[in-house]
């Protein structure tokens, strides 16, 4: 059996789908239903579930799995510390991303990164939150970016910025003429804000609530692009991080006001508790916090969170 195979497998596993676990390997999906069906025989149990869709593990999968995962992380990590001490690192690393952790710095630090170590692959799918939290999880994706990071008993997070929230208005707006504005000033103010079943919504809610005001929404969506366009064509007002407005402020298409007092959204980097991460995964990692950070907190202050062993 070779390291190959278990690796078909376990990205099969990892995909629930033949087509994507062959694909990641470079191979037809033929060829990997042929190696995972060889490896059946030759241990004489099924280990993939073929009834389902997504194709699921049967429990000697599980258990197989779960043993060939461990051995497979050790090995790709000794091969990649070897490699990135002779040479470039190589390899891949797939990011889970919430669609407001701005899509434009992040590409901008992809490319750079890449550029850096041309034989890096890094892609990024953008998901709603708790589809980035799975993907993690379920080791779909080697890193994840969230807001608001809980204490996840199976993920660790790594601090990557706090956002400060600001008004956000259509050009021309009443509040344009406030260089801040007080949770007062929005009282009476059309909001335009994020769905109730989202964390920023509840946070921003209960920001307003404490300094006494009682939020009115009049439209909420799912996603900050959306509420842009929104406020752009109409009198209402958003809360949204700055630096996702950036775009639209230079452009003259939004104004802002900063809030005071001050509301911040924080981001983080989630990975699975009980995996270490590549030699790749770790230069990518320091690389986006080395090229988010503010000057004045360089990331080597913030140390990076280890796996529980």
């Amino acid at each position: 059996m070779s390291f190959a195979t278990i690796r078909i497998f376990c990205d099969v596993a990892q995909q629930g789908n033949f087509s994507r676990g062959a694909e990641l390997n470079g191979i037809t999906q033929s060829a990997a239903s042929q190696r995972v069906r060889a490896l059946e025989e030759e241990l004489g149990v099924e280990l993939i579930d073929r009834s389902t869709r997504p194709c699921g593990l049967t429990p000697w999968g599980k258990v197989y799995y779960e043993g060939c995962r461990e051995i497979l992380d050790r090995y790709e990590r000794l091969e990649r510390e070897v490699a990135g001490a002779v040479g470039p690192l190589r390899g891949r690393v797939d990011i889970a991303s919430i669609y407001s952790a701005d899509v434009a710095h992040l590409n901008e630090v992809r490319e750079s990164f890449h550029a850096m170590n041309p034989q890096a692959r890094v892609r990024v799918h953008y998901l709603q939150p708790n589809a980035v939290y799975e993907r993690v999880r379920d080791e779909k994706c080697d890193i994840g970016i969230l807001s608001y990071p809980d204490r996840w008993p199976d993920l660790s997070a790594i601090p990557l910025r706090n956002e400060e929230m600001v008004a956000v208005f259509r050009v021309g707006h009443r509040l344009s003429a406030l260089p801040r504005v007080e949770p007062g000033d929005l009282a009476k103010e059309r909001l335009i804000g994020f769905d109730a079943g989202l964390r920023i919504s509840r946070e921003i809610r209960s920001y307003l609530r404490r300094h006494g005001v009682q939020p009115t929404v009049e439209s909420s969506f799912d996603n900050i692009d959306t509420i842009k366009t929104a406020v752009s064509e109409t009198d209402g007002v958003g809360i949204l991080p700055q630096r996702t407005v950036r775009v639209e402020v230079e452009r003259g298409v939004l104004g802002t006001a900063d809030l005071r007092p001050a509301l911040f959204r924080p981001l983080a980097i989630v990975h699975r508790r009980d995996r270490a991460l590549s030699t790749l995964a770790e230069a990518l990692v320091r690389h986006l916090r080395e090229n988010d950070l503010p000057a004045e907190f360089p990331s080597r202050e913030i140390p990076l969170e280890r796996p529980a062993v």
